[in-house]
């Protein structure tokens, strides 16, 4: 018989049931789960139609979404605009977010 799985900090019950976007985002800007905030400038959330009929999940976000807040705002972001923009769909339509919410930095 096997041990049963450690759960995750992130993937508890009491993290389970925010309600609102604006109440993840509150959440986002208070986590503390792993060390990627203590390097990062700002929480980088999505942005959009909550309700959206399409959601782009990038991984996560770069150094100038990290600076600006705002996600695919960088190299990645202008790639991202010129492909829903040769789909014929506006970026407005969309929900657009990263899986991480901090920017992963490393000094060079």
């Amino acid at each position: 018989m096997t041990a049963p799985a450690k759960i995750p900090p992130a993937f508890r019950e009491e993290h389970a049931d925010a309600g609102s976007v604006a109440a993840f985002h509150a959440e986002a800007q208070a986590c503390r789960r792993c060390d990627l905030y203590r390097k990062a400038t700002q929480v980088v959330f999505g942005e959009g139609r909550p309700h959206a009929p399409a959601m782009l999940v990038g991984e996560q976000p770069g150094d100038r979404e990290d600076v600006a807040g705002h996600p695919f705002v960088g190299p990645a972001g202008r790639v991202l605009d010129e492909c829903l923009e040769e789909a014929g769909i506006d970026r407005s339509a969309c929900y657009i977010t990263n899986a991480v919410k901090h920017f992963k930095f490393e000094r060079r």
